[in-house]
């Protein structure tokens, strides 16, 4: 079923998404340290904090809930709903095969990103020294962070049919998701919204946020466990609205 899925998006615009949303942070993150060099002058750890900063704070979450609605576009066509419950007995082989096929075009957001940081900090701005590989490291776990909004954005797109009803969503998410990392207040709601979790992994080790914490075992490994967590609780909710609400 993963492959099915996977042939879907062979000629869709996902892979646009996936190309834009990451050069666009490379672009701004360039723009940004270039046009602030007498203040951000730490070489490459200030690069890649401008370059995770918006991009963390909305680019790759709205990413996410486009690559969602994209995916489940087709299946509110038509009868494909009908068509595609009956490939298989067991939702949850259908719930697995759409987060999988979401996280693909994601996992090369993620190469993207790190790509394209490496080329411009190189030919660009001319930094000196390698590319730090925390921040290599830093985009692989911000892969699994994304699960529970990959996941909830699925949920979303597939009880929406509307395309723009659930990237909507996601964009209120993210609203409040910059709130919950820049208010003491609001600080604890950021270790359960799926936005602000791609927000606090994004920015392990950066010095864009206060307070985000460095790239170590302890600071990583909550937001890891809470993300598998959520996503898993979210797959199980998926499962039961497939079974229980009537969607045609």
């Amino acid at each position: 079923m993963f492959r099915a899925e996977l042939l879907k998006l062979k000629r869709s615009s996902t892979w646009l998404i996936a190309l834009v949303l990451p050069l666009l942070a490379v672009t701004t993150g360039t723009i940004n340290l270039a046009n602030s060099r007498d203040v951000l002058d730490a070489g490459w750890a200030s690069f890649t904090s401008q370059v995770t900063l918006f991009y963390g704070l909305l680019f790759f979450s709205m990413g996410i809930g486009l690559l969602a609605a994209t995916v489940w576009r087709m299946e509110h066509r038509g009868t494909n709903w009908n068509l595609l419950l009956t490939t298989t007995r067991q939702p949850i082989k259908l719930v697995l095969a759409k987060v999988a096929v979401i996280a693909v075009p994601v996992a090369c957001m993620q190469a993207v990103l790190v790509a394209g940081t490496l080329i411009s900090g190189t030919l660009v701005l001319r930094l000196d020294g390698a590319i730090p590989w925390q921040f290599a490291l830093v985009g692989v776990l911000a892969i699994a962070a994304a699960l529970p909004l990959i996941a909830v954005q699925s949920l979303l797109s597939m009880l929406l049919k509307s395309f723009a009803a659930p990237v909507a969503l996601c964009l209120a998410g993210c609203v409040i998701g910059v709130a919950t990392v820049t208010s003491v207040a609001l600080r604890p709601l950021s270790y359960v919204l799926p936005q602000a979790i791609n927000t606090r992994a994004l920015n392990l080790g950066s010095t864009a946020l206060a307070d985000s914490g460095g790239l170590t075992i302890s600071n990583a490994l909550p937001i890891l466990l809470t993300a598998l967590a959520l996503a898993a609780g979210v797959l199980a909710i998926t499962v039961v609205a497939i079974r229980t609400i009537k969607l045609r």
